[in-house]
């Protein structure tokens, strides 16, 4: 029996084949997926291990490349431009020939390596303690003797009085700490606008209500100053940075009267008032229109002329201009409410930055250290202290004056401000009297006041510590919580 003959469709063998080409070529693809995507996840994983390098090492990570090459010539033109020598640094200070900082000593290194590793907040008021002798605790900061060790798992905290160290300011704010977690809200989260003087190769710091007014025209008529924003860790200022060769100086206030004068300013610049002029809110741009933590301040008050009657009377029978430059002639309401928001204000969250700490000002917010400071004069010889400054460097200040800033008297009445408020304060801003080394006011030289400072060591790198011995938080509120303002 003759089987019959299978012919193949000729039309089939073409499409089988097309089929199969399309099989070949998608594997060829899932191929060199597979390959791209075992590249891309190498370079992927070693750019990353090089960007945790950077980060440990900077507190943040960098973007190399493009940006500190321009950093570099940006520096090295401003240099050739103004003719300034980069290798050497001069100290206008009365210690012209001290030893240039190691930044090691500023204590920029192991801390940086954990930037969102903070310590546990403390929370409980420490326990008495016996005051430590000033001598011992700057025997200790000169490391002229060992800090005392302490058995068990407690850690050993010094406690000291402010203002008795036989240290210099700069020196004591090397030391100082800034607790992140607690103080997270009054360091500054933008970059500090800083002046900068190319040809002179000094930076003046700035810090509100210390003066700042008369340094900032000083530096920009007399020096050659310039507006410079500044990153917040003040990378810039280290020794390998654009500015490490710069002197850094900045002037600090007594933390009682710069109080006095920041509240007095962000009082009004947060009154309701400049919802009314358009001018006053393009000056004040960056203020908010959000509902004020103390709304009690401004009771009664809408106008500009509701507040400026407040503390010049129209019984006075001066004119609105006047007014601005008279002693304030309050009945007491302002003081009242001025003290109602001191028992009522924490310390730690500041609605304007004129009251934040002068501290938290020069610090760095990752690690709670302060940036490089090479000198620190005060605002009770100014005038005295920018005259040297620039005589230093073969200038003169104007004999017409025209650099002081024109001081507007306070709006409420100091003098009606109770003992027992000024000394709050003492306590709320006592990181600036301890690591700025400032003798206590009158008011509250007293240890019942409970202003003290406290030395420790740090547990991750074993550095020393200066800070407040009752942080803000910890120190006792209980007046005016439940009391209502005057009326006006």
């Amino acid at each position: 029996m003759t089987l019959p003959t299978i012919v193949e469709d000729e039309e089939e063998r073409p499409t089988s084949n097309a089929k199969f080409k399309r099989i070949k070529t998608l594997h060829i693809l899932v191929g060199f997926g597979f390959i791209y995507t075992v590249v891309l996840s190498s370079t992927l994983f070693a750019h990353r291990t090089y960007r945790k390098t950077i980060h440990g090492q900077y507190g943040e990570t960098l973007k190399l490349g493009p940006k500190i090459k321009y950093s570099t010539q940006r520096l090295t033109k401003r240099s050739l431009k103004n003719g300034v020598s980069m290798s050497t640094k001069v100290h206008i200070g009365t210690d012209l020939h001290k030893p240039k900082i190691d930044t090691s000593q500023i204590h920029i290194g192991t801390d940086l390596n954990h930037p969102q590793k903070h310590e546990r907040m403390p929370l409980q008021i420490p326990e008495f303690a016996e005051l430590t002798d000033s001598k011992t605790i700057t025997s200790i900061l000169k490391q002229e003797s060992h800090f005392p060790s302490l058995d068990g798992r407690r850690q050993q905290r010094l406690k000291f009085k402010p203002g008795q160290l036989d240290i210099s300011r700069e020196e004591t704010l090397r030391h100082c700490f800034a607790h992140p977690g607690i103080y997270r809200d009054q360091f500054p989260m933008r970059p500090q606008v800083t002046m900068v003087s190319d040809p002179y190769q000094v930076i003046y710091m700035m810090v509100p209500k210390s003066g700042s007014s008369t340094g900032r025209w000083i530096m920009e008529h007399v020096l050659d100053g310039e507006d410079e924003p500044f990153t917040i860790h003040g990378r810039e200022l280290m020794e390998d940075g654009d500015y490490g060769n710069y002197t850094v100086l900045t002037f600090i206030r007594d933390p009682l009267s710069r109080f006095f004068s920041s509240y007095d300013e962000a009082y009004l610049r947060h009154g309701p008032w400049f919802d009314h002029k358009k001018k006053e809110k393009v000056f004040l741009k960056y203020m908010t229109n959000n509902k004020h933590p103390y709304p009690y301040l401004y009771e009664n008050m809408t106008t500009w002329d509701d507040y400026q009657d407040a503390f010049c009377p129209p019984q006075l029978g001066l004119t609105r201009q006047e007014c601005r430059m008279e002693e304030t002639k309050e009945n007491g309401t302002l003081a009242e409410r001025f003290e109602r928001f001191v028992w009522d204000y924490d310390g730690l969250h500041p609605f304007d930055l004129h009251l934040r700490l002068q501290v938290l000002h020069i610090s760095n917010p990752q690690t709670g250290r302060a940036r490089r400071v090479d000198e620190i004069y005060t605002t009770e010889n100014t005038i005295d202290d920018w005259k040297f400054i620039v005589e230093w460097f073969g200038e003169e200040l104007p004999e017409n004056g025209e650099f002081q800033a024109r001081s507007v008297p306070r709006r409420f009445d100091t003098l009606k401000v109770s003992l027992e408020t000024k000394q709050r304060i003492c306590n709320l801003a006592a990181i600036d009297y301890c690591c700025l080394n400032l003798q206590l006011p009158p008011e509250c030289e007293s240890d019942d006041v409970g202003v003290f400072c406290a030395l420790d060591k740090s547990k991750r790198d074993g550095s020393l510590r200066i800070q407040p011995w009752l942080h803000p938080h910890q120190v006792p509120a209980t007046r005016y919580s439940s009391a209502k303002p005057k009326s006006t």
